[in-house]
């Protein structure tokens, strides 16, 4: 797919992959018109597009949808029901209430310095839609943004950002969606040199690459991981079912996926409930298909888990394998669904158990009132986000992942 066309029309349509020279020039545009333009728009109109816009994205039936779903289902390796519970999960927390609520805490804010400057956003591939939450953010503090969307998924931006543009055209002296592939250091050093802030989504590879380009100028938001945690008088099948959400949702590709459970409880009995809870999941949200890679690290693990006795509940490949292991150490999950249940005495010894991983943990799924305490503690290690189970992967756009994007911007 060519770059999206509204900023330089006439150069980006000559230029499918944008050259040092083009970028300089939009950087130029954005930085003298970006800003003025989202003046002039003013809050009120902006919400407006930006809930219409979300609201048409939302709808599978719109001509916005009809058209992403096809290329997005190609890209993003989901069922096509994951895809659309995957987009309404994400959506819906940028969708007019929480816009406007951001909005009016964006205005009791000082105004950024060098609010003239066009910020870099740098978008991941594992999720789709994720450019609507710093997209917002950057808009709310009226900053113009180019969006760098990962070069193997160019569908979502680009689509968002023309359709938000039609709405409101003079967005277009103020967005610019983009794609090319990362680390191309003569045609990333214009917006190196020009933008600020830069916020980077990917692996630690990428991230380390920025940072010895642009020393002390990236927000990193490197690979993270999340858990639960479970009091001893919890109910086994009703946490289950939420636990089932929290690990199926997005097929277990994102930052808030549960990837392992603690509980004070039954491990046995929860392990049980949570396979059945699983596999109801697996007919309301197919899992897509899976890669060779992950599917050699869960055969892999599930001959691991066979070897030590463990017991264990191996569902189809993709549609998840929950295990219960005594050891309490924390494992990311390979994926494709799986999740260790780790049975504990005490849940209160968990927060010292993690010190291993602190600065690698991002949210944390909770039910019982035990587990609820833990979260003054539990901040130290760095987790962010704290939610009942089932409602971990539905933040809104209030969540602040790593400190407060909206005051940067």
């Amino acid at each position: 797919m060519p770059p999206h066309p509204h900023a330089l029309p006439e150069d980006l349509a000559r230029h499918p992959t944008p050259t040092t020279t083009l970028l300089a020039r939009i950087v130029e545009r954005l930085a003298t018109r970006g800003s003025r333009a989202l003046r002039q728009i003013g809050h009120r109109r902006l919400l407006d597009c930006w809930a219409g816009t979300v609201e048409a994205f939302r709808d599978p039936v719109s001509s916005e949808r009809q058209e992403l779903d096809t290329a997005l289902t190609a890209h993003c390796r989901l069922s096509p029901a994951g895809l659309n519970a995957a987009l309404e999960a994400v959506l819906a927390g940028v969708a007019r209430g929480p816009a406007t609520a951001l909005f009016q805490r964006a205005a009791s804010l000082a105004p950024a310095a060098a609010r003239e400057q066009p910020a870099w956003i740098i978008l991941a591939s594992n999720l789709p839609a994720l450019a609507v939450q710093p997209l917002l953010l950057a808009l709310a503090r009226g900053r113009s943004v180019i969006l760098k969307s990962p070069s193997v998924e160019p569908s979502f931006t680009p689509r968002f950002v023309r359709a938000l543009c039609a709405r409101e055209p003079r967005l277009e002296e103020a967005i610019v969606a983009l794609t090319w592939r990362g680390g191309d250091r003569e045609i990333e050093a214009p917006l190196l040199a020009s933008c600020a802030p830069i916020v980077a989504y990917g692996e630690a590879a990428t991230l380390v690459d920025l940072e010895a380009r642009a020393a002390g100028r990236i927000v990193g938001h490197g690979p993270k991981t999340s858990l639960a945690m479970v009091s001893h008088d919890a109910d086994p099948a009703t946490v289950a079912q939420g636990l089932a959400r929290d690990i199926a949702l997005f097929d277990q590709r994102g930052c808030l996926s549960v990837a392992a459970v603690y509980t004070a409880g039954d491990g046995s009995l929860l392990a049980s409930e949570l396979a059945a809870a699983l596999h109801e999941q697996a007919g309301h949200l197919p899992p897509g298909p899976p890669t060779v890679p992950e599917a050699v690290a869960v055969q892999q693990l599930r001959g691991e888990t066979q070897m030590r006795g463990l017991e264990s509940h191996f569902l189809d490949l993709a549609s998840g394998t929950v295990l219960v292991d005594p050891e309490p150490s924390f494992h990311p999950s390979p994926g494709l669904r799986t999740v260790r249940i780790h049975p504990l005495p005490r849940l209160s010894s968990l927060p010292d158990l993690l010190t291993p991983w602190q600065g690698q943990l991002q949210g944390a799924a909770l039910a019982g009132e035990a587990a609820w305490q833990l979260v003054p503690r539990l901040r130290s290690l760095g987790i962010s986000r704290y939610a009942t189970v089932g409602e971990l992967q539905f933040p809104d756009a209030s969540w602040e992942n790593e400190g407060s994007l909206l005051e940067l911007f």
